[in-house]
């Protein structure tokens, strides 16, 4: 019980928010247009959807009392009655189906816009402060966030709804047809065994119930596993997704190691690991079929078993039709007794996808702790240079990585670090870029300065080569002559005329080569003019000449840019006014990252 009321309150804490949202939304439909808080809009919705289900209690009650008439008719072979019973049939049927239609397309309705503000809110959170990236530093448990994001925001909505709803009018229907087999119960006593059922008010509801609570445990025992394999499915599900797109992403240096065979490996394992598993559901799946199929048609026997006695019994008055009625009177209170037995597949559904999106937010608060950590700091100063005396730069454990002793980073200069692979030198990056929380110290940086870092593998957001080339700004801040002019400087005046060109589609970087992206990287900080330009080997993928000439066109364009680069090549000396070296002390402490020193020509 414990349990359930935790899960009640993860899933509560997840859906309440959208009918708490004051933000303005905007209701079209055809002609009608209005505008109200996002909440009205969403209660609005649901209120309808509940009444809705109100009336059709009210038309199935209804529609009980007709079969008691229309079989009486039948047995006492009464034309007229009976095709009066045909039209009344018509007038209940057609209310009933309309309510349905509409109740379906409302609940559609109400589900796109949930939907729509719950992604809105995880996007946000998820992009908010660079939690995308932190999360795989803090919480590498949590696995394919886009799939979270796009698939189990869904379901968890259309469960949420289906469950709630179908429990809500459970409660109407129990409650209506309850009193219609009690009142049955009390109009035909008799005995069974010598037994007088009369003595037991109601004996066809507490049948109903004992029936049910049967069912629901049988199918509980028989199908309580599926709740951690359907878990385990999404999971394995989206790693086999994983594993074939990082192929598509790395098709090239796949093909040119002749890594099909590897990787057809790596397919075929996490295949496997999604077929044990599905095996497993569909063993639980076919035992719990078994159990509900057999439960399901029992219950269509069952009441007329129970009443039998008192039909057949001499000087009986009971009516063919009260026995119709009684019959499904009885399958609707076992049915919505037994709701747990219909829903169970759901449910087990909602769980999972319940699981993976509290432990996607608890990723995501662990990621804003993170951030909010005392780390190293960037403090504004009134200077030009970016400075760190003291500052050390750690790993997620906390072990320190690297110490910063009077490094300090001008305008107007370019400064090489260099120092072995895994000294941490990208990590310093992260930590100008104030995206690597992990540390000690502060780092002065002059206020409001602009710092952008180019990684060696250049990103290229799906679109035009015009917004690769403004990214993350929109196109349309960059002048058109002023793009051109960059892009022909930088090696790639003959991609001028496809600057909005999506002929090939958006994914521009499937199209460009390694050394082809870095140019575009290259572009863009011209384009931006950056205060502060951190190079992580932005080059590596092009010849020493273009190296060299891209290095001199950065400081032909940006003359008050510092510009600070990580690299390996020998060549890069030349290109730089400073080195630093990481130096790893005597006492086997962090690396050392301190003052530069000018290069001297050789």
């Amino acid at each position: 019980m414990k349990a359930l009321f935790a899960t009640l309150a993860l899933a509560w804490r997840l859906a309440v928010p959208y009918f708490k949202e004051k933000r303005q939304g905007e209701l079209v439909f055809r002609w009608f247009k209005i505008r109200m808080q996002e909440r009205w809009i969403g209660l609005g919705f649901l209120g309808t959807i509940l009444a809705l289900n109100v009336a059709q209690v009210y038309l199935n009650v209804w529609f009980n009392s007709w079969y008691n008439t229309f079989y009486t008719a039948m047995q006492d072979r009464n034309g007229t009655a009976f095709s009066a019973q045909l039209v009344l049939w018509c007038v209940i049927v057609a209310p009933l189906i309309a309510s349905l239609v509409v109740e379906i397309y409302l609940t559609n309705w109400l589900r796109i816009r949930w939907r729509d503000w719950m992604t809105d809110h995880f996007v946000n959170r998820w992009m908010s402060n660079a939690n995308y990236y932190r999360l795989s530093q803090v919480a590498s448990g949590t696995d394919n966030p886009d799939q979270r994001i796009a698939e189990d925001i869904r379901d968890f909505i259309s469960y949420t709804l289906t469950i709630f709803v179908q429990i809500f009018n459970t409660v109407l229907t129990l409650y209506a047809f309850t009193m219609v087999l009690w009142s049955i119960s009390a109009e035909f006593p008799y005995s069974i065994g010598g037994f007088d059922l009369s003595l037991i008010p109601g004996y066809l509801v507490w049948a109903a119930v004992i029936y049910s609570i049967i069912g629901t445990y049988f199918t509980h025992m028989t199908g309580r596993k599926l709740i951690t394999l359907r878990f385990r499915q999404q999971h394995v599900e989206a790693d086999f997704r994983f594993a074939m797109m990082r192929l598509r992403e790395n098709a090239e240096e796949v093909a040119l190691l002749k890594g099909e065979e590897p990787e057809k490996r790596v397919f075929k394992g996490a295949f496997e690991r999604l077929k044990v598993n599905f095996y497993e559901i569909m063993d639980v799946t076919r035992n719990l079929n078994i159990v509900t199929g057999f439960y399901g048609n029992l219950s269509v026997i069952f009441p007329l078993v129970m009443l039998a006695p008192a039909y057949f019994a001499a000087g009986s008055t009971m009516q063919l039709g009260v026995m119709m009625q009684a019959s499904q009177a009885f399958d609707k209170v076992q049915t919505n007794f037994s709701v747990f037995v219909s829903l169970y597949d759901t449910i087990a559904n909602w769980k999972a996808v319940l699981d993976r999106l509290t432990t996607f937010e608890r990723a995501m608060s662990a990621a804003e702790a993170s951030a909010a950590k005392p780390g190293v700091a960037l403090k504004p100063t009134g200077c030009d240079t970016i400075s760190a005396d003291g500052a050390v730069v750690s790993l997620p454990n906390g072990s320190p990585l690297v110490r910063l002793d009077d490094a300090a980073f001008e305008k107007g200069k370019s400064v090489l670090i260099s120092g072995p692979s895994g000294a941490g030198k990208t990590s310093v990056f992260r930590a100008l870029a104030g995206i690597w929380p992990f540390g000690s110290g502060e780092l002065g940086i002059p206020e409001n300065a602009k710092v952008m870092v180019l990684p060696q593998t250049a990103y290229l957001p799906l679109g035009t080569l015009r917004e690769a080339l403004a990214y993350p700004n929109p196109a349309e801040t960059q002048d058109d002559a002023k793009v051109r002019d960059v892009l022909a400087a930088v090696g790639l005046g003959a991609f001028a005329d496809r600057l909005d060109d999506l002929s090939e589609g958006p994914n521009l970087a499937s199209r460009l080569s390694g050394g082809e992206q870095q140019r575009v990287a290259i572009a863009r900080a011209i384009l931006a003019e950056p205060d502060f330009l951190l190079l992580d080997e932005a080059t590596a993928s092009l010849d020493e000449i273009s190296e060299s000439t891209l290095y001199h066109l950065l400081r032909e364009r940006l003359p008050r840019t510092a510009i600070v680069s990580i690299g390996h090549r020998t060549s890069l000396k030349s290109l730089h006014d400073e080195l630093v070296e990481l130096r790893k002390p005597e006492n086997d402490g962090p690396y050392v990252l301190g003052a530069a020193k000018p290069i001297t020509a050789a």
